[in-house]
């Protein structure tokens, strides 16, 4: 006889599991602990018993656990097993949460985020731009369901609003996290590979930065400078055409005196790859003179409150303003000064480059590894420039 509610709720624990029958599988077990669960018993399309839990009553009612019971005897008349049927719904919901862009994005920064310890504002500003103009519109959309032309209106947003260089950016983010997704399985096809063609061309501007010309104006104006630990960070930027950050954050054990040359760890290289910088005997002469002011400190520039960490950002640029540079000349526009005049002097590009630790441009990039450091290469390269420089 089919179950009633009035039944159910007279029906009170025992010792042992008390099991009311509904009929065509369904039944309704209490457990001496006073729980109430509705289970259906069923037979497999391969002929084997099988048993599903349907919930508990009462958040489960009669009603509902009678059409459970009718979409599983649906299912089973198909050939299709009602348990297996579940599971697989699950591992696609499970699937489909961790496949819209925001998952993949987050996955995508923690991989990324030990590669970039040398750069932490990439990190920060990968996630701030993903937040600000991406997640809002297609965060929890799943991956492979945001056309193309989605996310060309995404981008055509930024330029319209003449945010090109967000625009680049937020471009190259997301079409990475697409490569990732492919890596994954998550993705077959990546939407903003091709999307170039119809986005206006951004040309990033340069650094500001002397002419040839105009360097012996900057060399007399930084060799005066009253600052010493600041005096010499400029000089060595001008000898060596380090990244200031990578200058800044450089520690007494990189530096090998005996064979003139500056070994730069991988994680703090923007390009992932450790470098050897060449020193030219007037770098090592300043760098001497830094060690008797800064050797007893792990940095070559600790910051004057906490030596702990580097010398401020800001230091070597105000300096610069000071000089009366402003607007003509910041730290990071004397490596365009350093490649320019190695360039104007006649040497191999490829040299310039790794001295400047660019990755070179296509197949170069792939197969090339040399570093040009034989004392005929890099090193004279660097000596000779720095011996044109004319510091004191």
């Amino acid at each position: 006889m089919p179950l009633t509610v009035r039944k159910i709720e007279a029906t009170k624990p025992d010792t042992k599991p008390v099991t009311l029958i509904d009929g065509s599988g369904l039944q309704l077990v209490i457990s001496p602990g006073g729980s109430r669960g509705w289970r259906l018993r069923y037979t497999r399309p391969n002929g084997k018993r099988n048993m599903m839990s349907l919930g508990s009553y009462p958040e489960v009612t009669l009603a509902e656990a009678r059409e459970k019971r009718t979409d599983a005897r649906r299912l089973l008349s198909q050939g299709i097993d009602p348990v297996e049927q579940r599971k697989e719904e699950k591992r696609e919901q499970r699937f489909t949460q961790q496949s819209t862009f925001r998952a993949l994005a987050h996955e995508w920064h923690a991989t990324m985020a030990p590669r970039w310890k040398a750069s932490s504002k990439r990190a920060r500003e990968s996630l701030r731009s993903l937040e600000n103009y991406i997640f809002s519109h297609v965060g929890d959309r799943p991956i492979e369901s945001i056309k193309p032309l989605e996310w060309l209106d995404l981008l055509k947003r930024l330029e319209k609003a003449g945010k090109l260089e967000q625009r680049r950016k937020v471009h190259s983010f997301c079409r990475d996290i697409y490569r990732f997704a492919i890596i994954t399985g998550r993705a077959t096809s990546n939407p903003l590979t091709d999307l170039n063609g119809a986005l206006i061309p951004h040309r990033q501007k340069s650094f500001p930065h002397v002419s040839q010309e105009e360097l012996p104006e900057l060399v007399q104006a930084i060799e005066h400078y009253h600052n010493p630990l600041v005096r010499i960070g400029l000089k060595l930027l001008l000898m060596t055409a380090l990244r200031p950050g990578e200058m800044r954050q450089a520690r007494w054990e990189e530096i090998d005196f005996e064979a003139a040359i500056w070994k730069l760890p991988v994680e703090r290289m923007k390009m992932g790859r450790a470098h050897r910088v060449p020193l030219p005997t007037q770098a090592l002469a300043e760098l001497r003179q830094l060690h008797v002011m800064t050797g007893q400190y792990g940095l070559l520039f600790p910051g004057r409150n906490d030596p702990r960490k580097p010398l401020s950002d800001a230091a070597f640029g105000m300096a610069l303003k000071r000089m009366g540079f402003h607007g003509r000349h910041v730290p990071h526009g004397t490596r365009h000064v350093v490649a320019t005049g190695l360039k104007e002097l006649g040497y191999p590009g490829e040299w310039i480059e790794m001295q400047l630790s660019h990755k070179l441009p296509g197949l170069q990039g792939v197969y090339t590894h040399a570093e040009h450091m034989a004392a005929e290469q890099r090193p004279a390269m660097m000596q000779f420039w720095a011996d044109n420089l004319n510091f004191k």
